[in-house]
């Protein structure tokens, strides 16, 4: 794969490449709202020993406003996730004949990935050059498929204990304590993987300093950032001719002001509930 970069057409000049459409950036705030939601409503109850706790559940009006709170979140988290799907298996569908799911454009993880991934170990202790991805870069793939993988364990408890009557009729009583345990520590694993990992590889990593990376809301990114971050994509759509199919004028400063206050405003919640779930999970 090569590392240079085609020449700049004119019809650049002033212009961003589109990564993510409306309706993408918009779920993905409401995912993360109701992501933040659930974290502080449910943590403070697995960790209800704590000293911030209990003020979390006075500052939501008592546990019962609490719980209603948790569960919406949890109905539009499941029902965002379930949409996602059924527009993915739309997408497929209807492009079955030219799909490829191994190809540049699909977030199924290839040997390329694996090959990225030693690559880049290699660039960071000074062995070999960086490497240069497609559309989507490995841990890309991988912050899409965690969530899955969080879908069907949290989920899928979740709706044990938020449906006990029907849980009951079927499962014995001890299954409620397993799903609580089951519950409550993949949320904090989740916690901790979306607030450290999932946070360094959008905003923390040395390449995309200072924070936050906001092209989840605006839906398109520089040039300049598009041909260094995805080099391999950005030959492609010049080799194609088809780059100016993804050209958008550059945001007004309005929105990439107000997308900078969103985005520095919820690492700081996320973080701050990092620490929270941390200090339950210490003490």
């Amino acid at each position: 794969m090569t590392h240079r970069v085609v020449d700049e057409l004119p019809e650049q000049h002033g212009k961003q490449i589109r990564r993510f459409g409306l309706i993408w950036r918009i779920a993905h705030l409401c995912f993360a709202l109701s992501v933040m939601l659930l974290i502080l409503t449910g943590m403070s109850v697995f960790y209800s020993e704590t000293t911030w706790a209990p003020f979390i559940m006075q500052m939501f009006g008592g546990p019962k406003a609490a719980g209603i709170v948790h569960r919406t979140s949890a109905a539009i988290m499941l029902g965002i996730f379930f949409l996602h799907l059924i527009g993915v298996t739309t997408n497929i569908v209807r492009n079955w004949k030219t799909f490829k799911f191994f190809g540049p454009d699909s977030l199924i993880p290839n040997w390329q990935d694996i090959l990225d991934i030693f690559r880049m170990f290699k660039w960071f202790l000074g062995k070999g050059p960086r490497p240069v991805f497609d559309r989507w870069t490995y841990w890309e793939k991988f912050d899409y498929w965690a969530v899955f993988w969080g879908m069907g364990i949290i989920g899928s408890s979740g709706m044990m204990l938020a449906f006990p009557n029907v849980t009951a009729s079927f499962l014995p009583g001890w299954a409620f304590n397993v799903a609580m345990i089951v519950h409550g520590e993949e949320a904090f694993l989740a916690a901790v993987f979306l607030f450290t990992v999932h946070f360094f590889n959008n905003h923390f990593r040395p390449d995309k300093l200072p924070p936050p990376d906001v092209v989840m809301f605006t839906g398109s990114v520089p040039m300049d950032e598009f041909k260094r971050e995805h080099t391999a994509q950005y030959n492609r759509l010049i080799q194609s001719g088809d780059l100016k199919k993804h050209l958008v004028d550059t945001p007004p400063r309005a929105l990439t002001l107000g997308s900078k206050i969103l985005g520095l405003t919820l690492i700081a919640i996320g973080l701050t509930l990092l620490v929270l779930v941390i200090i339950g999970f210490v003490g």
